[in-house]
């Protein structure tokens, strides 16, 4: 039953796409250039003035409008800093009236700042070198084997006791108690 429903949805589809894909094709619609020099930008109201050759024209744009700047995208009303800055505006037809799809401004290229760099302070180096340190040593400490440490037997010397003028291996030598405290 799945299997029947896929090849039905899967042929479904075969004939559809094709077919309302090419519903379109015939409305081919040529694009409108207008080029000029950016006069004003309302953000109110989406208009664009271009001065050109032939003299004003003011444009409209909506939401699905692209502004590029150098090739970038960029919102409708970053335009009003480039007042003064050639644009080009497409159009295509779209019923009795025109609309923008693309205004496309070629601005000059703003001048790069060299970034500014400093020399290190002495007290941020030492601080970095510490906390590498401690951070070397919390992850060296936690990754070591928790195995005892092997230490080899060794004997320890006697201890030597000396009672009324004489040495002794014992704490009762000498003494007839055999309570006598080392001194």
């Amino acid at each position: 039953m799945r299997l029947t429903m896929r090849k039905a949805v899967a042929l479904l589809l075969g004939i559809l796409v094709p077919v309302l894909g090419l519903a379109g094709a015939g409305l081919a619609q040529s694009a409108v250039s207008v080029q000029g020099v950016i006069q004003a930008v309302d953000c109110q109201t989406g208009s664009l003035v271009l001065q050109g050759a032939a003299g004003s024209n003011t444009i409209s744009v909506n939401a699905a409008t692209a502004v590029l700047v150098n090739s970038t995208s960029v919102p409708f009303c970053v335009l009003q800093q480039y007042v003064g800055t050639s644009a080009t505006a497409w159009l295509i037809p779209s019923g009795n009236e025109l609309q923008v799809t693309r205004v496309d401004v070629a601005a000059p290229a703003a001048a790069a700042v060299a970034p500014t760099v400093s020399a290190p302070s002495p007290l941020g180096l030492f601080l970095g070198a510490l906390a590498v340190g401690a951070l070397g040593y919390v992850i060296g400490r936690s990754s070591a084997p928790s195995q005892p440490v092997y230490q080899p037997y060794a004997p320890r010397p006697q201890q030597r006791y000396y009672y009324q003028g004489q040495w002794c291996q014992s704490p009762s030598c000498g003494t007839q108690d055999g309570g006598h405290v080392p001194h």
